[in-house]
């Protein structure tokens, strides 16, 4: 998977933020407190987190405003571009579009099937959020705290095991 663009709106202390991705390695830097990390955190809720969770409440805009939107563009294989847009809390959207080129983008799933299509796409082995007895907030695998730790979950990635995955999916 590579990320290809990163827009977010009214997400904790950032106002707006448009980040386009280059090839190979890229790399946020600055000084502290200029939103790193929450960029990083945007990523990985725009994958991982229902737009309706009630998890996303420590992001609300400091500042008042609408509520949070994440919507990030990324590519799984050549010609296969995906976009992501979710507009968090109740009331809120989600939407996954797919596009060939990169400029032109077709509906392919809305509300609650996004995260279901995002699972089946990232091939993670994460399962689908909510439902009787289904994960609530953030999924808990391996695999998903390794690709998308934050930097206070560093000890957690350490101290996990493979073999102590509920979901297999480091297997």
């Amino acid at each position: 998977m590579k990320i290809r663009r990163l827009h977010v709106t009214d997400f904790a202390a950032i106002r707006e933020a448009d980040v386009e991705f280059g090839p190979g390695l890229n790399v946020l830097f600055g000084p502290n407190d200029l939103g790193k990390s929450t960029l990083a955190e945007a990523i990985r809720l725009a994958l991982l987190l229902p737009h309706t969770s009630t998890h996303i409440d420590e992001y609300i805009p400091w500042t008042g405003g609408q509520n949070p939107v994440v919507e990030l563009t990324f590519e799984t294989e050549s010609q296969r571009i995906w976009r992501v847009r979710k507009e968090f809390r109740r009331g809120g959207a989600a939407t996954l579009e797919e596009s060939r080129n990169g400029v032109d983008f077709d509906p392919v799933e809305r509300a609650r099937k996004v995260d279901a299509k995002l699972r089946e796409i990232l091939r993670w082995g994460i399962p689908e959020p909510g439902g009787a007895g289904g994960g609530k907030g953030l999924p808990s695998s391996f695999l998903g705290t390794a690709l998308l730790s934050t930097q206070a979950d560093v000890t957690s990635v350490l101290s996990q095991s493979l073999s102590d995955d509920p979901t297999g999916t480091g297997k």
